[in-house]
């Protein structure tokens, strides 16, 4: 420990006094009053764009060296001190106050409204300057800094204390002198400073993680900080997140009321469990969301098919978050509503599709088409408030209970045969082919219901092919993020993602020259290419047939029809179809689905979601505030960060360009030497390899 000598007091005028300290020691050294110019910003730094409000810890230890006669008062909330008449005093101090520079960090004679401003001021000065500084003292009244160099004994030293005249922090000791060598450390950066300074970075990308922090840190003002440092300010961040939530659900009355003021027309509903007494506090159960310009779009442009899916909330208070989304005429999502919930089950399924039956206005659900996966409080609120309607399965989720004890790679290509047949002989060929390979397995799937997810089932007028829930799978992907986020913060997330969105598919649009979308065009395009290897034979009536790959289709040009069944399920003309077309002369665009056009495809994103503003501006309604959801915690230890295994038909996010992929490949049991399966899933007995041939040339007796 350094001790510092006591200094005699300034020789000067009236009213001066001993140059405050530890205690009332202090170093011989530090009685000059010399400001130099050592700690000037270096050029290019800009680490001075990252500092918000730091709150710098001080040292425990040092907050007991020195002991005011003062009382103690709130750093923020400064009590009115005592005025005084001494004009002289008062002028020698403005004096002071006005020689120190707005733009300096520091200066002799600055004014600090609080502590952690002061604290705000040692840290931008550290981070501008790589001095390494510590706090050897910090008490509501007094707040001192030195540096933390020992080797060279460095005379740099800072010290402010409260001013009764001004209401303020001064500072009163400011020695600007150094001669120490930048370490490249800094002690003022501990885990709570560097929370503070990427609070609002970590609020927007969650995923940024301890050593980005750090490398962060070392480009903009070249200082070293440790992962673990970064590590611990980013999971004090993520707490403190987290422990807002409490506030979030406190305010949604008052988001309620905003989204009803902002969007006309918005429809919303709160359903909360009252508390003991009239007067408690309710908790939060579930809230429904449903937007005018998302409801008017689907209901006006789109076609009339609805994928419905839940996905797990990822924050503290668990839940699950459901919801409805449409298909527009380039196949793109427009997510029609959506709720948050406790969990999937009978009661909640049957309140979210009562809603989309009453604001969509469903009816019975004839000439609709919905598609989920087997979920059996979703499967039984669609049939009994939408009887009528048509519910498709998933064929992604029938196939992975299906082949759970098996994997038989040529199970599932059988499969996907069957599932993307578009007529009944298709259907029943790949089924009896199914039959003959593995009775077991065909009974097991004739049990799922073919009707509900293979297309040669499937009911006319919807204008769309679909037996995946893509469409669900699809939107839950691109609220992954906001589903990490506390209820309010992700409830804004998905509506700024959907006004986005719409915002931008309207610019698309509107730039689209040609008459339907760019995938019916595509579509339109492959068609028209097919139909080269078709044959056409003419009959009465405007009906043809078409011999295509030693098979016949009848084509019905009034009725819009083909034998294959593809243009009256797509609403885009098959390559039969396209084969009469163009031997007309027709053009095949006048055969194609309205639901197709870019006149439509504009329509629906000629409206958006209207901006909504911040929680501060909120209405405040006279309300009981709502709690969260009582026991909804989530399951301990660490949550998982893995992405969904993706099957062998679907686009893989770890392809590369280098090595060809193991996906489809025929696997060969080097324990039976059977394909199918591998060593380590094998049951059946070893069989003995043949012996391999000695090296070398062979014997005249080995040949």
């Amino acid at each position: 420990m350094v001790v510092r000598k006591k200094l005699p007091l300034r020789q000067g005028g009236r009213g001066r006094e001993p140059i405050p300290g530890d205690g009332d020691e202090i170093g011989s050294a530090l009685s000059t009053g010399y400001d130099g110019d050592e700690c000037e910003p270096i050029p290019g730094d800009d680490c001075e764009a990252i500092v918000d409000d730091p709150d710098v810890a001080s040292n425990d230890g040092d907050e007991n060296d020195e002991s005011g006669d003062d009382d103690c008062w709130n750093e923020d909330n400064i009590p009115d001190p005592v005025t005084s008449d001494d004009e002289e005093e008062d002028a020698r101090r403005e004096a002071c106050e006005d020689a120190a520079s707005a733009d300096e960090v520091l200066a002799l004679g600055k004014m600090f409204s609080s502590a952690s401003e002061f604290k705000q001021a040692l840290l931008r000065y550290s981070l501008k300057t790589r001095y390494d500084i510590k706090l050897y003292i910090s008490t509501q009244m007094k707040l001192g800094a030195v540096c933390s160099d020992t080797e060279y004994d460095c005379p740099w030293r800072v010290y402010c204390s409260y001013e009764k005249r001004k209401h303020k922090l001064q500072i009163k000791v400011y020695v600007n002198e150094h001669a120490c060598i930048r370490s490249g450390y800094s002690k003022m950066l501990k885990p709570s400073s560097i929370a503070q300074l990427f609070t609002e970075r970590l609020r927007v990308n969650p995923k940024l993680t301890a050593k980005e922090i750090g490398e962060e840190i070392k480009r903009t003002c070249n200082l070293i900080v440790t992962e673990d440092q970064c590590q611990k300010a980013k999971t004090k961040v993520t707490r403190e997140r987290r422990a807002s939530h409490e506030k979030h659900f406190s305010r949604i009355w008052d988001y309620e009321a905003e989204l009803r003021k902002t969007n006309p027309g918005t429809i919303t509903e709160i359903v909360t469990i009252p508390g003991q007494t009239p007067r408690s506090k309710q908790r939060f159960d579930r809230i429904y969301i449903c937007f005018e310009a998302q409801r008017a779009a689907w209901k006006s442009t789109c076609r009339p098919i609805i994928g419905l899916d839940g996905a797990f909330l990822k924050w503290d208070v668990k839940g699950q978050l459901i919801a409805a989304v449409g298909r527009d005429g380039d196949n793109r999502i427009v997510p029609i509503a959506w709720a948050v919930v406790e969990i999937e089950n009978d009661i909640n399924w049957a309140w979210f599709v009562n809603h989309l039956k009453v604001d969509l206005q469903l009816g019975d659900g004839s000439n609709f088409t919905f598609i989920s996966d087997k979920q059996k409080g979703l499967v039984k609120a669609v049939h009994l408030e939408l009887p009528n309607a048509e519910h498709r399965m998933c064929a992604r989720h029938i196939l992975g209970n299906w082949k759970r004890d098996s994997h038989d790679p040529q199970l599932e290509r059988l499969f996907w045969k069957i599932a993307r047949s578009y007529t009944l002989g298709d259907f029943t060929e790949h089924m009896n082919a199914l039959k003959s390979y593995n009775q077991l397995a065909h009974q097991t799937l004739q049990a799922t219901n073919p009707h509900t997810w293979s297309r040669a089932y499937f009911k006319v007028g919807s204008c769309c092919n679909d037996n995946l829930n893509n469409l669900n799978e699809s939107f839950n992907k691109t609220i992954r993020e906001a589903r990490r986020k506390p209820l309010l913060e992700m409830l804004e997330d998905i509506r700024r993602q959907c006004m986005v969105r719409t915002a931008k598919r309207s610019i698309i649009a509107n730039r689209l020259k040609t008459r339907y979308t760019k995938r019916a065009h595509i579509a339109i395009e492959t068609a028209i290419a097919k139909s080269q290897d078709c044959i056409r034979y003419m009959a009465t009536g405007n009906v043809y047939e078409i011999d295509y790959h030693d098979c016949s289709y009848s084509v019905d040009m009034g009725l819009k029809t083909c034998g294959c069944g593809m243009w009256q399920l797509n609403g885009i003309p098959c390559n039969h179809a396209a084969c009469v077309i163009t031997s007309k002369k027709q053009k095949v665009d006048d055969y194609v689905s309205d639901y197709y056009t870019t006149i439509r495809w504009r329509k629906t994103y000629e409206c958006s979601i209207r901006p909504v503003e911040g929680m501060k501006l909120w209405p405040m309604l006279n309300r009981l505030p709502v709690l969260p959801p009582p026991n909804r915690l989530g399951n301990r230890g660490r949550p998982s960060t893995y992405a969904r295994r993706k099957s062998a038909n679907e686009s893989s996010s770890f392809s590369s360009k280098t090595k060809l992929s193991r996906a489809r490949r025929v696997m060969t049991c080097s324990n039976c030497r059977e394909e199918g399966h591998t060593k380590p899933r094998c049951s059946k007995p070893t069989v003995e390899s043949e012996p391999k041939r000695p090296r070398g040339r062979p014997k005249n007796d080995q040949l």
